[in-house]
């Protein structure tokens, strides 16, 4: 889904750069970008508001020392047009606002123009011109501040031609008004117009590529991730390889060594998988170890449980915060499930697996290994008392000696368990 989403968007991103003057996507991208840009710059048309708002309150002092005798009329007009703009302002910042952004910015951008040529009208020169070029602001603020979108700013742009236009025939205005009052206009949108244009430009081609980049991160993290779970999990049963086994194990040891709490270990082989592999063939004896690793995943319930396979038709279930009667209960009832699978064994009535649990309090100055000695040297008795059965960790006092850190013990395959005891 996102090798197709990231295709499409480098494609619609290499058409967008070549055709100069598209301004528009396909409509679920369309979508997509109006919901982005109404976020995104929602605080842009809002600031833009209050910087007007601001801009018609300023002057009222001015008016006030400058044309005491205007100064009430002046004063009304600004007053209704900073009301219409607060109002505006107010209803900006509602979640139903976002779907009508621009038209609260044609409306101010409008309402602010009108307000600036009644000034003008009103005012006597030169005040009356100043107010003619600050409508230059008015729209410049309009279409910039703002981020219109350019469509809009057409609409806009033939809203303020005819409020000009209706303002200049209401007035009677003469010809050298007229001429100053539309070159005014003219220039102001021949600036705005433009830089509207390249500023959706610049926003869709940034939407594009800010869009891209979230999913090629995205797809990077999945990648990432699965090569994690590839890395850590075994590639015939699907469960926990030795890898996270060992990774795991030394987690929880440390965290039971903070909280003094127990850590189980059970050790689990499949009974004489050799003679069935080599009586039933390396399919059935796959087809077996997959069935008891499921079996053996469903005991994993808990967060930090785990089950892994340590290596061939070997098993281990790591159990933290369980005490010893517990593992061997749960030990017990593993036995059970996979007696319960009823799969035929050549040597003996039905596959089954033997078992040997651990249980150690972590303390500083032992390491992680000592707990797996323990578990396979009661997995190794579990098998020479004739398999299918669980057996604990005995506690004897001349041979269980403390591994130091930095000492491993030695491998089930090395220490001779596996010889002294045939699959």
């Amino acid at each position: 889904m996102n090798n197709e989403a990231i295709k499409h968007l480098r494609a619609l991103l290499r058409h967008f750069a070549s055709s100069r003057w598209m301004l528009r996507f396909p409509p679920e991208d369309e979508t997509v970008f109006q919901k982005d840009y109404a976020d995104r710059y929602q605080l842009h048309i809002q600031m833009a508001g209050l910087l007007g708002l601001i801009a018609l309150l300023l002057p009222i002092p001015a008016n006030y020392w400058l044309t005491p005798q205007l100064y009430l009329p002046t004063l009304h007009t600004s007053i209704v047009s900073a009301t219409l703009l607060m109002i505006s302002l107010a209803y900006s910042t509602s979640e139903s606002a976002r779907s009508h952004q621009q038209i609260l910015v044609l409306i101010n951008t409008v309402v602010a123009y009108m307000t600036v040529l009644l000034l003008s009208e009103i005012q006597h020169p030169p005040l009356d011109d100043y107010y003619a070029i600050g409508s230059v602001l008015v729209i410049i603020g309009g279409f910039v501040i703002s981020r219109l979108l350019f469509a809009w700013g057409l609409l806009t742009a033939l809203a303020l031609c005819i409020a000009l236009t209706v303002h200049l025939l209401r007035t009677h205005a003469g010809i050298e008004m007229m001429t100053i009052q539309g070159f005014v206009l003219v220039l102001a949108l021949g600036f705005s117009l433009p830089g509207s244009f390249l500023i959706e430009r610049s926003l869709r081609q940034n939407h594009l590529q800010a869009r891209l980049l979230s999913l090629e991160h995205l797809d990077l993290n999945q990648t990432h991730l699965h090569l994690e779970v590839l890395t850590a999990t075994d590639g015939l049963t699907h469960i926990a390889n030795r890898r996270s086994f060992d990774q795991v194990l030394l987690q929880e040891w440390s965290r039971q060594m903070r909280i003094e709490r127990p850590l189980s270990l059970l050790m689990l082989d499949a009974d004489h998988f050799k003679a069935y592999n080599d009586k039933l063939g390396h399919q059935m004896g796959d087809e077996c170890l997959r069935q008891i690793a499921r079996t053996l995943a469903g005991f994993a319930q808990r967060p930090g449980d785990l089950a892994a396979r340590y290596g061939g038709e070997e098993f281990a279930l790591i159990l933290p915060d369980t005490p010893p009667d517990s593992a061997l209960r749960i030990a017990e009832s593993l036995r059970l499930a996979v007696l319960e699978l009823d799969l035929p064994h050549p040597l003996q009535e039905k596959v089954s697996v033997s078992i040997g649990v651990a249980t150690m309090i972590p303390l500083q100055g032992i390491v992680a290994e000592q707990l797996i000695l323990r578990a396979d040297e009661a997995l190794y008795e579990a098998k020479s008392l004739g398999r299918n059965r669980v057996q604990a960790y005995h506690f004897n006092a001349s041979s269980d000696t403390p591994i130091p850190p930095g000492h491993s013990p030695a491998s089930p395959a090395a220490d001779g368990h596996d010889k002294a005891a045939p699959k």
